[in-house]
């Protein structure tokens, strides 16, 4: 298996975009649904907040991780399915751009565009890195191993900023504790999707075409999964001053 120039530019065109997305969080008011409330309790800054932490954690998985290493997270996911390395690996390139594209940067993007008129649309992603965070946690932890590609994005802003919305946007006069939950509980669905077809792909059950639209699925099934349930929850008024 070998790389196509975007397997290995898209995590820095992911990176330069989330750059861009700071300025415009930060230096102006263009991504913000009331300038009267600080940017840490507005629920659409959060909500692009979530896709920034997620395009940067791509650039530390696919770009440079801490350790110098290139594009060194697909490596680090054959070694853990027993795998050689890249470019021996039977995992088709074409599943790591089906698992991040479509949830990075066309999910996370729009649920945000959502987010002032839809709260738990607009907190899906947070449903991904709440999850994602404690798996990279866990697997350095489970492993004896310091460090593995995309950990220290994990930690400096998956967990803090999973802790944050749901302290400051969950709970009484707020959303609800049912609505935490199904986003916990659909970031744990969502990592099994992920990783049950990678099982069944190395095992010969499903074809390297069904794995990669697996993956497109699964990232669609976020997005239209919260906006169900906030049906079901109900509408959640914007936050007042």
């Amino acid at each position: 298996m070998t790389w196509s120039w975007f397997d290995i530019a898209f995590p820095w065109i992911g990176g330069v975009a989330a750059l861009v997305l700071v300025v415009l969080l930060f230096g102006t008011n263009l991504l913000r649904s009331d300038s009267s409330l600080s940017r840490w309790h507005d629920p659409v800054c959060l909500s692009w907040m979530a896709t920034v932490a997620y395009l940067l954690h791509n650039v530390e998985e696919y770009g440079l991780d801490l350790l110098g290493k290139v594009h060194a997270f697909p490596d680090a996911l054959c070694a853990n399915l027993k795998l050689p390395p890249f470019p021996d690996c039977s995992i088709p390139p074409a599943f790591f751009l089906a698992v991040n594209i479509p949830l990075f940067w066309v999910v996370g993007p729009l649920a945000a565009l959502l987010s002032a008129r839809h709260r738990l649309v607009g907190f899906a992603l947070y449903s991904v890195i709440s999850i994602n965070g404690l798996v990279h946690t866990a697997a350095a932890i489970l492993t004896g191993q310091p460090y593995n590609p995309g950990l220290l994005t994990a930690l400096l802003l998956f967990l803090p900023l999973t802790v944050w919305v749901g302290y400051a946007f969950f709970g009484k006069d707020r959303l609800s504790y049912k609505a935490m939950a199904l986003l916990l509980v659909w970031g744990v669905l969502l990592h099994v999707f992920l990783i049950v077809p990678m099982l069944m792909f190395t095992r010969g059950i499903i074809s390297a075409t069904v794995l990669v639209w697996s993956q497109v699925i699964n990232g669609g099934l976020l997005l239209v999964v919260m906006w169900l349930a906030e049906r079901w929850l109900g509408p959640v008024r914007a936050l007042s001053n």
